[in-house]
């Protein structure tokens, strides 16, 4: 964290700050195209970090059943959003008991950790 002492106040110090300046020399043509087709294309979706405090019970919950799932956790508690999200839907139609039960008999058994 820098000081108020720090910041230069006169031209003399603003000249000497900007002389003690150094950069790095540009890059090459082929350090620039590396860098762009690294980039993800045109168009693609962002993803935004973002911070979360979790109780360390509820952590290991989600260590746990992202395991069980044999997916990274935060790729487990994405899509936990993401059907939380469809139960709140406004244009979320509840269906029968018989539907349900009907779509459920056509899912496979999910497999077990022991």
């Amino acid at each position: 964290m820098s000081h108020d002492s720090d910041v230069p106040r006169t031209a003399e110090q603003v000249a000497a700050f900007m002389d003690g300046l150094s950069f790095e020399p540009a890059p090459t043509r082929q350090e620039e195209q590396a860098l762009l087709d690294s980039l993800p294309p045109a168009g693609s979706s962002v993803m935004v970090v973002r911070s979360l405090r979790l109780p360390t019970e509820l952590d290991e919950a989600v260590a746990l059943a992202a395991k069980a799932a044999e997916v990274p956790k935060t790729t487990w508690i994405r899509q936990a959003i993401e059907m939380a999200l469809a139960v709140q839907a406004e244009d979320d139609q509840p269906i029968s008991r018989a539907e349900a039960l009907r779509a459920l008999t056509l899912l496979r058994p999910a497999r077990h950790v022991a």
